[in-house]
């Protein structure tokens, strides 16, 4: 699985948070396990997506919120 759609997996996750009546930060537990990843890898691709600025998290990739910048980015991705 390339790391591009790694990316996109777990931001379409986070997006799918917002869609809840009072979305809160995801912890990098939950999308591992919904996305079948192993939690390291999972917490390693939120830290690259926090540097990229599509997602806020804490330093350790354990808790995260999509960004608008994510937001444009899964968007543009699923054009």
């Amino acid at each position: 699985m390339s790391l591009e759609y790694r990316k996109q997996r777990i931001l379409a996750v986070l997006y799918e948070n917002l869609k809840r009546p009072q979305p809160e930060v995801v912890d990098s537990a939950s999308i591992a396990e919904a996305l079948e990843m192993e939690l390291s890898e999972t917490r390693q691709v939120i830290k690259i997506l926090n540097d990229a600025g599509a997602v806020e998290s804490d330093l350790d990739g354990r808790y995260s919120l999509i960004t608008r910048q994510g937001l444009l980015w899964l968007q543009e991705k699923s054009l």
